[in-house]
């Protein structure tokens, strides 16, 4: 989580990446210099989203529509509280507070979304269902609010402390920060594989160390696993770069993570970079900064900067799913099919809420072709199916397919 680490290094600078397909923000207000001496110009998002108090580690939806971020502003439940504004014509919302039963008078903030469940992960501390000081829990979007939060458990939590969770686009991966024995020093980076059980139950494993080419002697944390599920983004203090902390870059290959890689000026500056997020290719980055000219102790700013990958490399494909009679939304199952060898790519469920659901699929890195395959299924309903054509989409990164259920007829 954010703040929560935050005892660790005093400054930190939360980047997150946006949708390109979104309209850019006018640019305004002076961005710090980075090293390689280019002014790069940040715009504050506002009283909407900011305020006196501290405002920070912003989380985007996958369609950067929602921002989800950790404040200690007045009008929480105390401490530490999840926030989010909303993105309506191009502007934000007045951020509310998402009460309880996620917030509590103690500390909570939110980590990663998971597409595939539909669910938010995130960072709380002192619960009374809790293993250690801070540990990882789950919510999901219900059409009441959000989920009574669910802890992990002890497979992954421990009588130590457990933060800053990153799940797979295809939730089968956890990635997070722990100061449990067993590590390489302080707070290190460790990794849990979701299996299915003998009664068919998916559940997390063992959690096992990343290994020397992440971890080091020193502080290592807030990873980033990307939607490509073997490319990993961390913060370290062990491995020299432009500041005290800076980003790294590794990579699964073969079973293990290669030597990590300084990422660059590109994000690193000489002060502390920390939080990096990017849910897929984008333009626009949000980030937390207690840069002079803000409204309160630290808020939270949106920046263009270069992409880190091509632009056609990854597809968010999304729609609403609804009742063919009644028009209202349906709760479904959206599999992902590449049609050339039938593998499933990933699956994901329809909010009951609103009917929608989200799907980040990884071009030329999971496909064999640039078609897609997509079956949407529901209990008391026909099976629907769509194929989608990701090469005839030219510069669009967000494609929308809707389905229309017909309901089974007695």
């Amino acid at each position: 989580m954010n703040r929560i680490s935050r005892f660790l290094i005093p400054f930190t600078l939360t980047v997150v990446l946006s949708s390109a397909l979104f309209a850019k923000e006018e640019l305004g207000g002076v961005f710090e210099q980075v090293k390689t001496g280019v002014e790069n110009r940040a715009v504050n998002l506002g009283e909407a989203v900011n305020s006196n108090s501290a405002d920070f580690g912003p989380i985007i939806s996958a369609d950067g529509n929602r921002l989800f971020f950790t404040s200690d502003r007045p009008g929480g439940l105390g401490g530490q509280d999840f926030w989010v504004s909303e993105r309506i014509r191009g502007q934000w919302t007045k951020a509310r507070n998402l009460g309880p039963p996620v917030n509590t008078k103690d500390d909570e903030g939110p980590d990663s979304f998971s597409i595939f469940e539909d669910a938010l992960y995130f960072t709380a501390c002192n619960r009374a269902d809790g293993h250690g000081g801070c540990d990882l829990y789950m919510t999901r979007e219900t059409e009441t609010g959000w989920s009574k939060p669910v802890n992990l458990g002890s497979r992954i939590n421990s009588k130590y402390n457990e933060a800053n969770a990153s799940v797979s686009s295809d939730g089968n991966l956890l990635i997070f920060a722990s100061d449990r024995p067993g590590g390489r020093g302080g707070y290190d980076l460790w990794m849990s594989k979701r299996k299915t059980s003998r009664l068919g139950h998916k559940r997390f494993c063992k959690p096992e160390n990343l290994g020397p080419g992440v971890n080091t002697s020193e502080w290592e944390g807030v990873g980033f696993l990307h939607s490509d599920n073997r490319t990993l983004y961390f913060s370290s203090t062990g491995r020299g770069g432009s500041g005290k902390a800076d980003i790294f870059l590794s990579r699964l290959k073969d079973g293990e993570w290669t030597d990590a890689r300084n990422i660059g000026a590109i994000i690193n500056t000489p002060r502390d970079d920390i939080y990096f997020t990017l849910p897929g290719s984008g333009e626009l980055a949000y980030f937390s900064s207690n840069m002079r000219g803000g409204i309160g102790e630290e808020d939270i700013y949106s920046i263009e900067i270069p992409l880190l990958m091509p632009k056609k490399r990854f597809f968010l494909l999304q729609g609403v799913i609804r009742d063919k009679d009644t028009g209202e939304p349906v709760r479904a199952r959206v599999e992902a099919m590449d049609p050339e060898t039938s593998k499933t790519l990933v699956m994901a469920n329809s909010s009951p809420k609103s009917g929608l659901y989200q799907i980040l699929l990884s071009g030329k890195a999971e496909l064999a072709s640039l078609k897609v395959h997509l079956i949407v299924t529901s209990e008391d309903y026909q099976a629907s199916e769509q194929d989608v054509d990701l090469e005839a989409a030219e510069d669009q990164l967000i494609l929308t397919r809707d389905f229309a259920l017909e309901p089974e007829r007695p």
